[in-house]
């Protein structure tokens, strides 16, 4: 027993999701995606292990037990209607308690013809593998998100989502991430984009989970919700739970075989189905969870896609942030300078800083940021263009190449592209006419 009890303490330490340094890593995704890859991938694991074992909830491990009068051995019709699948018989569903007992013996079990309309109610074979999917889809889109982001956060900060105590070392870990954000500005869009569409994958995989649930359980899960809410409301004369349409407790099962003549029998069997109680709490459940979090889903994408789109956004979340340092009255930050001389994707990558980063430790990081920036932007000029002369020589140097003083502010430029331009043809003399390099 010591030994069993061993190997699953030890789980923890092997699994992603329990273990304490992987906790402590920085963050990229918000609490609603933590809901969807972490809170929902274990919650129904477990519903899955649950209805795995009966004999832990109902004291027996049968899943099915079937009453019929005749000569088969009763393992033979049990394991026939497990493996066939029973049924239940739709004219007989009833809404009220005074009719069970009356035409039929229970809500959809009574005497058919041949052909009347059956439903089949073999799904509650496969609920543990349906379950073990759907555990499985909702980390999927984690998986595609970690792979799209390929943990930027992780490595830029480089320690910075934690506190430092020597301010030395402090220090210069923040001006090597804010010479990281300089050197790479406007290189993050298609980071951002991806990111962004692998969020988007949360929203999409719990609608898609909520239509395969109705597809598995005949199209009724879509309503099956709000009937288990109008079940409550009702008196207890005056109801029947409308879970039992869905997961009969009671059904039918029909086993045919040659009689000693050589004609055909055929044996009525009744069979309760007690894995279906705990079916019914089960997806009652997944009902209302599936709900909440497409709507916390639906919350979220519109809260991400605002702050990054909307421009007014990023002075507020960063003054906000300031305004929780201890030292916000010594910090010299110039915030609408920041936010002017930043893209949607710039933006996005330093509001994932903001999010993992002590308020103290954002607000000095901020601060080497827009020295280092304002620094760069005046020696390189406006617009993000970059002299070649600066490149070339230093500041009192004379260029090596021949150019007039006059023209000295559109010598060639290096622009986004990475590649070198003169002034346009019809701008410049024709001795001084030069191409694209």
């Amino acid at each position: 027993m010591s030994g069993i009890v061993g190997v699953f303490a030890s789980i923890g330490e092997h699994l992603p999701i329990l273990n304490k340094e992987k906790l402590a890593e920085p963050k990229p995704e918000g609490p609603i995606s933590r809901f969807h890859y972490r809170g929902t991938t274990i919650l129904i694991l477990s519903f899955c292990v649950l209805v795995t074992t009966t004999e832990w909830v109902s004291g027996t491990d049968s899943i099915i037990n079937c009453l019929h009068n005749g000569p088969i051995p009763e393992n033979v019709i049990e394991n026939y209607c497990y493996i066939i699948g029973t049924f239940s018989v739709p004219k007989h569903y009833v809404d009220e308690v005074k009719d069970i007992g009356n035409r039929v013996s229970q809500t959809g079990v009574g005497p058919y013809e041949d052909e009347d309309e059956i439903e089949i109610k073999g799904y509650y074979q496969w609920v543990p593998f349906m379950l073990f999917l759907q555990g499985c889809m909702f980390y999927v889109p984690h998986l595609i998100f970690k792979l799209c982001e390929a943990g930027k956060i992780k490595l830029i900060l480089t320690g910075l989502h934690q506190y430092i105590m020597d301010s030395d070392e402090r220090s210069g870990k923040q001006e090597d991430l804010a010479n990281y954000l300089v050197d790479t500005r406007h290189t993050h869009r298609v980071w951002c984009c991806k990111i962004l569409l692998a969020q988007c994958l949360y929203l999409v995989n719990v609608i898609g989970n909520m239509f395969l649930t109705d597809c598995f359980l005949g199209w009724e899960f879509y309503t099956y919700g709000v009937q288990a809410l109008s079940f409550l409301e009702g008196t207890d004369d005056f109801r029947v739970d409308p879970m039992s349409r869905v997961f009969p407790r009671v059904t039918k099962c029909i086993f045919r075989k040659f009689g000693p003549s050589g004609t055909i029998q055929k044996h009525d069997a009744q069979c309760v189905l007690p894995i279906n109680i705990i079916n019914e709490k089960i997806y009652v459940f997944l009902w209302f969870w599936f709900g909440l979090l497409s709507a916390l889903t639906i919350l979220e994408l519109i809260w991400t896609l605002c702050i990054v789109f909307l421009s007014s956004a990023k002075s507020i979340i960063i003054r906000r942030k300031l305004s929780l340092s201890p030292n916000r009255k010594t910090l010299k930050v110039d915030v609408n300078y920041l936010c002017r001389n930043m893209d949607f994707g710039d933006w996005k990558l330093l509001y994932h800083l903001l999010k993992n980063m002590d308020s103290l430790l954002f607000g000095e990081m901020l601060e080497h940021y827009s020295e280092i920036l304002q620094k760069e932007l005046e020696s390189g000029g406006k617009d993000d263009t970059l002299s070649l002369r600066s490149l070339m020589r230093g500041k009192d140097e004379k260029p090596d190449l021949p150019h007039d003083d006059d023209d000295d502010d559109e010598f060639l430029k290096l622009h986004d592209g990475n590649y070198l331009k003169a002034k346009e043809a019809g701008e410049m003399d024709s001795p001084k006419k030069t191409t694209d390099i």
